[in-house]
């Protein structure tokens, strides 16, 4: 008897379980790819919302406060004189900012320098990062810890 050249149904079904097991192998490392890729956004738009903040008292001239919610993750820009608000904005569910050596809040003088220098936690179960503001120019710079 000839064949036609088609696969068995046991060849095929071995073919199938090699690739669901390969398929489970890397499920694992596709979720702590993606928990990554989501701390590196949320630390972005952190990082945008606060160089957004010294660019509004730059082009304002006029003073920012930003606003860390100690032991909570939300954070708000507001503007001096008038208290208009710039920007609020709450991090994902297990994050939250911790004070340390940043008194509440950081200000940006209206050339973009900051007034006080200090370090803020940002904190979640996974990991915490430790946001460094420094006197001058307005720099800051984020670490993970």
């Amino acid at each position: 008897m000839a064949r036609n050249g088609g696969f068995t149904l046991l060849e095929m079904l071995i073919v199938f379980s090699v690739v669901l097991v390969l398929a489970a192998l890397a499920v694992p490392t596709l979720g702590s790819a993606v928990r990554h890729q989501e701390e590196m956004y949320m630390l972005a738009v952190l990082r945008a919302d606060l160089y957004g903040a010294q660019q509004h008292a730059i082009a304002h001239r006029r003073k920012v406060s930003v606003f860390f919610s100690n032991g909570r993750g939300e954070y708000r820009a507001v503007e001096g004189g008038s208290g208009r608000t710039v920007v609020v904005r709450s991090l994902p569910a297990p994050w939250r900012f911790q004070l340390s050596t940043l008194r509440n809040p950081l200000i940006f003088t209206d050339n973009g320098n900051i007034e006080q220098a200090g370090t803020v936690w940002v904190k979640s179960g996974r990991g915490s990062y430790k946001v460094t503001f420094l006197l001058g120019k307005g720099r800051f710079y984020v670490q993970k810890m």
